[in-house]
């Protein structure tokens, strides 16, 4: 009885030691493509996918789509949080200070910007969350539907929320808005 229970272990080891595993997981094969810029008109583009469909070969399949949308407006904000302000244009680096290995030593903190329509109720456009830098710069992309006069308000979990004075102008497509400037 132990002889054939020896017997049985060792086939089994042999038998898992032996055999090969298949692993099976999805690939992405991508379309070439690019972008060309000419006096601040940017142009993406992609090749070979010029329709949406799926292909289907038994457990094979494949789908191509449309290229995703283009951020067209890029806008820079500066503002300094009063709370984190240590003088001379410069806040403390609290991401930073509170996870030196995942934050940069110039990310102070996240604040959310807010694009608002110009007229009441001034309902959210869009908005995005985004870090502030120690200088307080700080960088948003917005889709390139907006066009016109908007509000840009700016959110911190610690602050009160700060409206620019007046409508700003969105018809570039780089934009700088500094809430520090008189």
């Amino acid at each position: 009885m132990y002889k054939l229970f020896s017997i049985y272990i060792a086939s089994i080891l042999l038998v898992t030691l032996s055999s090969n595993a298949q692993t099976l997981s999805p690939k992405v094969i991508s379309s070439g493509g690019g972008s060309v810029t000419n006096n601040g008109v940017k142009l993406s583009y992609t090749i070979g996918e010029t329709a949406v469909s799926t292909l289907q070969n038994g457990n094979l399949i494949l789908t191509q789509g449309q290229q995703q949308p283009y951020y067209l407006h890029l806008l820079n904000v500066k503002a300094i949080i009063e709370g984190y302000h240590t003088g001379g244009g410069q806040m403390i680096a609290a991401l930073h200070l509170s996870d030196p290995l995942s934050y940069p030593s110039d990310y102070s903190d996240t604040i959310i910007v807010e694009i608002h329509a110009s007229v009441a109720p001034f309902d959210i456009v869009t908005s995005q969350q985004t870090i502030i830098h120690t200088d307080g710069s700080s960088t948003c992309s917005f889709p390139n539907g907006l066009s016109g006069l908007y509000y840009i308000a700016l959110k911190h979990r610690n602050s009160i929320i700060t409206w620019s004075k007046n409508p700003v102008v969105f018809s570039d497509a780089n934009l700088t808005f500094d809430f520090t400037a008189p």
